[in-house]
C-alpha cells in the first residue's frame, strides 16, 4: 500500500513539474507575457495579462469590458522559488491587501497571513499536514 502511495505521489509530481516547465517556455523560449482577449465579432480587447520573469508569474492584470483596469495581482519569491508574498490592487490601483506566506523546510505551506493595507493583520492561518 504505501509503495502504491509513493509511486503515485511521485507520479504525480513529475506529471505537474512537467506542466509546470511547459508553462516557463514556449516553443523553446522563454515566456514574458500571456494576454488573453475578450473577442467580440471584429474587435478584440484585452481582458487579462499575465507577466512572468525567470519563468515565475510575476503580475496579472484583470481589464474590464472598457479596457480599464479592473484588478492587479503581483507575486514575491524567496531564494527557493517559493511564492512568499501577493500584493492585491484595485482598479485604482489602490493596494487593498497583502498574503504572506511563510514554508517549512520540506517546502510546505507553513502559513498565511493577510494584512490590511495599513498593516494590521486581517486573517492568520496555519497549515498542518497529516501522514501516514
Amino acid at each position: 500500500m504505501r509503495k502504491t502511495l509513493l509511486l503515485a505521489f511521485v507520479a504525480f509530481f513529475s506529471l505537474s513539474s512537467v506542466s509546470v516547465n511547459a508553462e516557463k517556455a514556449f516553443e523553446g523560449k522563454v515566456l514574458k507575457e500571456v494576454k488573453e482577449w475578450r473577442v467580440d465579432g471584429s474587435k478584440k480587447k484585452l481582458d487579462h495579462l499575465t507577466k512572468y520573469k525567470d519563468g515565475k508569474k510575476v503580475e496579472e492584470i484583470e481589464y474590464s469590458s472598457i479596457g480599464e483596469q479592473k484588478s492587479r495581482t503581483t507575486y514575491s519569491y524567496n531564494e527557493k522559488g517559493k511564492c512568499i508574498e501577493e500584493k492585491y490592487y484595485d482598479e485604482y490601483n489602490k493596494l487593498e491587501k497583502t498574503v504572506q506566506f511563510e514554508y517549512l523546510d520540506n517546502g510546505k505551506k507553513k502559513s498565511q497571513k493577510t494584512l490590511l493595507p495599513n498593516g494590521k493583520v486581517k486573517s492568520y492561518k496555519e497549515f498542518e499536514y497529516i501522514v501516514e
